[in-house]
């Protein structure tokens, strides 16, 4: 883990506030945490955490990519079109 790649990320990126928490719980010593980066579900998830409740069985990505396509119209390219996730993009260029 390289925290330093997570705190740099910017103050809107999802998920930033909920992992700074992770981390610093880790760093305090309340609990060994790990921070697994989400990843896009293709059709409905199944699992112990889903059967809880705790985790969402429904991609998040694949919606918004298919909402944005319909109110534009068009079908669009993120960035450079390069086939990464922006999260990921940012962590390689730190």
């Amino acid at each position: 883990m390289n925290i330093a790649q997570i705190k740099s990320l910017p103050p809107t990126a999802l998920h930033r506030n909920v992992d700074l928490e992770i981390v610093s719980m880790n760093q305090q010593g309340y609990a060994e945490t790990y921070i697994i980066l989400p990843s896009t579900i293709y059709g409905l998830a199944k699992g112990p955490l889903v059967e809880a409740g705790i985790s969402n069985p429904h991609s998040v990505q694949i919606p918004y990519i298919a909402k944005a396509s319909i109110d534009q119209k068009q079908a669009s390219m993120v960035g450079a079109g390069k086939p990464i996730w922006p999260l990921h993009s940012h962590l390689q260029n730190s």
